[in-house]
């Protein structure tokens, strides 16, 4: 957390990205292999936005696990190396991000299916 003058200052006083960013330092100093974030950028402003995701990605870099969710793509994009779509609460597939398109990603999110894949009549209801 590099944005911090004072570190006897209060988390309740800190902007919304430094928030996010101690929480997350929190989870790397109880040597977590694994850090889940649920939309961590949601109410956060571009520089904000920015400093999170950047965290992220040095934290995969350091071969700690993340699991990002949120309906951000741009942000998905920007850190993940895989992408996992739902639809109606059921995996539609997982993809390689480098592979993978935003629109691939939406239609599997809306629909269930994007092309060749997603889910099918026999590995998931589709009505």
């Amino acid at each position: 957390v590099r944005t911090i003058r004072d570190l006897r200052q209060t988390v309740a006083s800190l902007s919304g990205g430094q928030r996010q960013t101690v929480a997350i330092a929190k989870a790397v100093l109880w040597n977590s292999r694994l850090v889940i974030l649920d939309e961590p950028t949601a109410a956060l402003g571009v520089a904000q936005t920015r400093q999170v995701l950047e965290l992220i990605r040095r934290l995969a870099d350091q071969g700690l696990a993340v699991l990002y969710i949120s309906h951000n793509l741009n942000d998905v994009f920007a850190v993940a190396d895989r992408i996992a779509a739902l639809y109606l609460g059921r995996m539609a597939a997982v993809l390689d991000a480098a592979d993978a398109t935003q629109s691939q990603v939406v239609e599997l999110i809306t629909s269930g299916r994007s092309g060749a894949l997603g889910l099918t009549e026999t590995n998931g209801a589709r009505t």
